[in-house]
């Protein structure tokens, strides 16, 4: 039981879904810092496969003013001729690195960006 009540304790969440969310914050509040070494970030899976979710996370970090949502499905899933009416084409990798970071599904953008630009050059 104990277990379950420290459950997602040293987890980072962005969308408060863990309990390390709501202990980051509260400790913020009584004006100490959490230790850099507290969190250890990765992009582990820790299972498999997921899923795009689009729950408004990537809206909140895009600094540019493009549709993430439908611009990063279209990536996902390999659509560029969407993906280019949606902007592919001025964006640079490092500028999807937030939604890369904030994805439930940690998926790596930059790489997917990557490749539907250069299938997008070799259709001509």
């Amino acid at each position: 039981m104990a277990r379950l009540a420290t459950a997602g304790r040293d987890k980072f969440s962005v969308t408060r879904a863990f309990l390390g969310a709501a202990l980051f914050a509260f400790e913020r509040m009584l004006g100490r810092r959490s230790p850099p070494e507290r969190y250890r970030f990765n992009t582990s899976l820790n299972g498999g496969d997921r899923s795009m979710v689009p729950i408004g996370t990537y809206e909140r970090v895009m600094p540019l003013d493009v549709i993430p949502t439908y611009l990063l499905r279209a990536l996902v899933v390999g659509d560029t001729e969407q993906a280019r009416l949606l902007g592919a084409l001025e964006l640079d990798e490092e500028d999807l690195a937030l939604c890369t970071y904030v994805c439930p599904g940690k998926y790596d953008y930059g790489t997917l960006l990557r490749q539907n630009l250069d299938e997008i050059r070799r259709e001509g």
